[in-house]
């Protein structure tokens, strides 16, 4: 795991609600990275992100009837998309009131009002009675954790026995060196990394049993190009939305992050139970 950093959740706050509209503009209101399937380029970034949101719902398995919690459900895109395909309960907390606010706005746009409900809460102490939920997926959310086992043990006090957990997370490789650990930290505001060997221990160590590891580091990584694409194709939009001061510093940061994740970031999904 790479050393943490002093990020608290109210910085994760106030990023998710300066950059939000960002994301928006340049691809979805799902925050995540995009996917693409072996052998296939191009699309999208928002294309992408959707692939990506599909292929969690996938792996996921929830029916209808279950009640899935959504940890760091950002603006509810992914938990509407879940409730909507399979006939779900989907729960969402997230650090920001702003985003809880919005998430439920999109509920009501999209017709699933009845089937979710997004709370402003930390996901370090859920507030849901234990063995409530059937499923949990984490999508890009842990790394922001203070104590990612802390984190996964409170999620498997509400998971009830044999509940499935799906993690989505952003890795760093082995090699990748401390300078650019730090980057990619600062970068996603980022508490702290796992390398992708010693995910599942954490999981096995935390009450689950693993069912699947999933590297899709090369199914992901066309999101950097795709980005980069997406801003300048969209850069009045972005100019207006901010300044033009903020369009150059995300032109060179983002040139910059694509670079580092290209040498040293890795992406796997996790399937589990808890035991």
């Amino acid at each position: 795991m790479t050393a943490a950093s002093k990020t608290t959740p109210e910085a994760v706050a106030r990023h998710y609600d300066y950059i939000t509209p960002f994301y928006e503009i340049i691809g979805s209101r799902s925050l995540h990275l995009g996917y693409w399937p072996p052998g296939e380029s191009g699309g999208t970034f928002a294309e992408a992100q959707q692939r990506f949101t599909d292929l969690m719902i996938q792996q996921l398995g929830a029916q209808k009837g279950h009640r899935v919690l959504d940890i760091g459900s950002g603006l509810g895109e992914p938990a509407t998309r879940l409730a909507q395909s399979s006939g779900c309960m989907v729960e969402g907390i997230t650090i920001s009131p702003r985003q809880a606010a919005q998430a439920e706005r999109w509920a009501s746009l999209h017709g699933t009002s009845g089937q979710t409900s997004f709370t402003c809460g930390n996901a370090m102490s859920l507030p849901f009675q234990a063995g409530s939920f059937d499923a949990a997926w984490a999508l890009e959310s842990l790394f922001h954790m203070p104590d990612k086992a802390a984190a996964l043990r409170e999620v498997g006090r509400v998971l009830h026995p044999g509940g499935r957990l799906l993690i989505a997370d952003i890795v760093v490789q082995e090699k990748a060196s401390p300078e650019d650990q730090t980057f990619l930290q600062n970068a996603f505001v980022a508490r702290s990394y796992m390398s992708p060997e010693d995910y599942p221990y954490l999981i096995r160590d935390t009450g689950y049993e693993v069912e699947q590891v999933l590297d899709i580091t090369q199914n992901v990584m066309a999101t950097f190009d795709a980005v980069s694409a997406a801003i300048r194709e969209k850069e009045e939009e972005v100019r207006r939305a901010y300044s033009d001061e903020f369009l150059a510093a995300i032109q060179e940061q983002w040139s910059r992050i694509a670079e580092t994740a290209m040498r040293s970031m890795g992406y796997i999904v996790i399937t589990a139970k808890r035991v």
